[in-house]
């Protein structure tokens, strides 16, 4: 009776589609799940056998796959199909891998769902708008199309909705295989060769397990923390237990371990037997950037650094159109340095020899493609090196070479630094596949290149399909209830997000008896993360209890957090990391960035109370802090009456207001609402405060909010574009 049903499901989804050209080839095999390859139909007919192996190779794997090709004019004809594949009752799909020439969704009105970015929409649409395949994977976010680009015909733009769900859920999981543009041979040869690839790899490695892990860290990435570095490490060591047993080999590579860092880099990439590789460092489209000018404290090599800088600056000041003389006598006076060390920026050997010195520091697309990068997953927490709608792009350029990687992961614009890169990565010992874990984890633009089906084998738990249990079993609230005492920390993390989805009665107290009990950092962490969407009285009670944490990014994350927040009631936990955490830079950077969050003259009451019979070694640490405590006042004091001054410009009252999406300022609220309910003040600038007023979420005053963009709507039910702006923020607070 199945096979009956499955095939009048295809059945009927080829000639309901066939109206739109695509040709269909169902799954071969039955399966619980499926996937879908969707081409376009010049790649398909260049790749042909190649895209049928690699459907052969996923189905051998137990997984049911369909190719769709066609010409495609639009995202909506993508995702219409992925739409109807998830809605099978038989075998609903699971995740699509899209092909070649796929049109690129480029979001506008949603950059909440990002980790990081936060651009003016007015800016030029190609660099204001986020490239996401969301679009394409999580059906409960709702958008209106707005234009197709006139200069990249693959590229649509489309608009948030107010009634859309405000924060990702993704349904499926995707990811992108796009050869380069730019690079030889063609990119359809590019397409065959790691097809081919694909295959011969899942085909001999039937058994690999994760036996070989490297980490390596880029020059300014966490401020160069070594305490964060050093919580990175031990963590991993929960995550994959057995990876650090004899026989098993994991490493960490620091930008300062040796000068220049490249070459080591390169080498470590192309170890034959290297499972996963994870980069954390800057980035751009074509660059990964390990190093800066070498470190070192003699006379030497200050100078040399000296003159390299100048070298540099004074020469790009007057390839803008800057005066000779006069950039060589600004840096001369700025630095107080002779100015035959200026004038050296203009001499040709020098100019040579430090072009040959610049790519020495960094990785290139172009360094890729003469060597074999080996790792078979490789992610890279840094900006801009998953933008495949470029000609060319660094995840790419791992993929579409001789070497043996197949996947990757990696974002399509600027990333958070202080994010949990690492969560749920220990799932990939459990037999997840890649497309699976990234699901669980993925921003508006974090993306997986390459195949998103690859999983190493499980070598944990052999009777636990990960796979179905997040799929078909993933409302089962009693079987992830039991989930909870596995042995393996990161299947407990998933077994409460899963619990959390779910809506589970007592979560919240689960969550808080987690944290308090729980000897898993990771574990810890995850309470913590999941209990800041709940946003109650358990959630400020173990806020004060992570702010001394013992891993540093549970520190970090409660930091930031609490400055969100806002309650008066945990300024002793910040007093407390102010004082006894001012060697982890990270956090004190977190400190700093959200003292204009806090109650200050709370703040300053508390450091001086605990401090007053505490046997400090020196003074100047906390004379340093009261005197940034009472700058801030200040400026945001000053701040604060530049929103509703209307002789202002509404330029700089709409920077002030905008600022709010980075330092949500819990008493700063009724500011904002102020503006909202003004009806002289500027259209533009309440739709900004209404706007501003959606991030929030982790406030102890978001229900107060809520309340008062209810009112509001009430009243403006004529001024469809302010309601609907108001219901949007509401959504993104009421949403879980």
């Amino acid at each position: 009776m199945k096979n009956v049903l499955l095939l009048l499901s295809i059945w009927f989804l080829s000639t309901s589609s066939w109206v739109y050209g695509q040709n269909i080839i169902p799954p071969s095999v039955n399966s619980k799940t499926t996937f879908a390859i969707m081409i376009d139909q010049e790649s398909y007919n260049q790749a042909k056998q190649e895209v049928d192996a690699y459907k052969k190779v996923i189905e051998g794997d137990g997984l049911g796959t369909y190719i769709i090709s066609h010409d495609w004019s639009s995202p909506d004809q993508i995702r219409e199909l992925l739409i109807q594949l998830h809605e099978d009752q038989i075998s609903p799909l699971e995740g699509t891998v899209l092909i070649g020439d796929i049109p690129v969704p480029l979001l506008r009105d949603a950059q909440h769902l990002t980790s990081a970015f936060k651009m003016d929409q007015k800016r030029d649409w190609q660099r204001s708008s986020v490239p996401s395949d969301r679009f394409y994977d999580d059906f409960g976010l709702k958008f209106d199309f707005i234009r197709q680009d006139s200069v990249k015909p693959l590229w649509f733009y489309y608009a948030l909705r107010a009634d859309s769900e405000q924060i990702l859920h993704s349904d499926i999981y995707s990811a992108r295989i796009k050869p380069l543009e730019k690079h030889s041979p063609d990119k359809y040869v590019q397409l065959k060769n790691y097809l081919n690839k694909v295959v011969r790899i899942r085909t001999e490695e039937t058994g690999n397990v994760i036996d070989n892990l490297t980490v390596a860290r880029g020059h300014g990435y966490n401020s160069e923390s070594r305490v964060a570095w050093s919580g990175e490490q031990l963590t991993l060591r929960e995550q994959f237990p057995l990876a650090f047993n004899p026989g098993s080999y994991v490493k960490f590579m620091d930008f300062d371990s040796y000068w220049p860092m490249k070459p080591y880099w390169l080498n470590e990439v192309q170890r034959p037997e290297l499972d996963i590789m994870l980069f954390h460092h800057h980035g751009s489209n074509d660059y990964q950037y390990i190093n800066g000018y070498k470190s070192g404290s003699d006379v030497n090599t200050s100078v040399d650094n000296i003159k390299l800088y100048l070298r540099s600056k004074i020469l790009s000041s007057v390839e803008k159109g800057k005066d000779k003389e006069e950039a060589i006598e600004y840096y001369r006076n700025m630095l107080d340095v002779p100015r035959s060390w200026c004038e050296e920026a203009f001499d040709a050997e020098k100019q040579k020899q430090d072009s040959v010195f610049n790519e020495k520091l960094d990785i290139l697309v172009s360094d890729l493609l003469t060597i074999r990068p080996n790792a078979r997953l490789v992610m890279f927490d840094a900006c801009y090196n998953g933008s495949f709608y470029e000609d060319e792009y660094i995840a790419g350029a791992y993929l579409f070479n001789d070497g043996n990687t197949i996947v990757t992961q990696a974002n399509t614009v600027n990333v958070l630094q202080d994010k949990w890169p690492d969560r749920y990565l220990g799932l990939l010992d459990c037999g997840i596949r890649v497309g699976m874990w990234d699901k669980c984890v993925h921003y508006l633009e974090t993306h997986i290149l390459g195949d998103p089906t690859f999983r190493f084998t499980q070598r944990t738990d052999p009777g636990f399909d990960l796979n179905e249990a997040l799929t078909i079993r993933k409302d089962d609230i009693t079987f992830w209830k039991k989930a909870l005492v596995s042995p393996h920390a990161d299947v407990q993390t998933i077994a409460l997000r899963m619990l959390f989805e779910n809506n589970y009665r007592d979560l919240s107290s689960l969550l808080k008896d987690t944290y308090l009990h729980s000897s898993n950092m990771v574990v810890r962490l995850e309470a913590l993360v999941l209990l800041s969407h709940i946003n109650d009285a358990n959630f400020i009670f173990v806020l004060e209890q992570a702010a001394s944490d013992s891993y540093e990014l549970t520190r970090r994350f409660a930091i930031d957090l609490i400055a969100k927040n806002g309650s008066e009631k945990l300024i002793p936990a910040i007093a407390r990391s102010i004082l006894n955490d001012n060697t982890s830079k990270r956090i004190v950077f977190k400190i700093s960035s959200g003292l204009r969050m806090l109650n200050l003259d709370k703040l300053e009451e508390e450091l001086v109370r605990q401090t007053r019979d505490l046997p400090l070694y020196s003074r100047e640490m906390l004379d340093s802090i009261l005197e940034k405590i009472a700058s801030s006042k200040t400026s945001r004091e000053a701040d604060l009456k530049k929103i509703t001054d209307k002789s202002g410009t509404v330029k700089s009252r709409s920077f002030e207001i905008t600022r709010f999406r980075n330092q949500p300022y819990s008493a700063g609220i009724d500011i904002l609402l102020s503006v909202v309910n003004d009806r002289d003040d500027e259209p533009e600038l309440r739709e900004k405060a209404l706007e501003a007023l959606g991030w929030f979420n982790y406030s102890c005053r978001s229900s107060y909010i809520v309340e008062n963009l209810n009112s509001f709507i009430g009243q403006n039910r004529d001024n469809h574009l302010l309601a609907d702006q108001a219901r949007k923020s509401i959504n993104r607070l009421q949403t879980r």
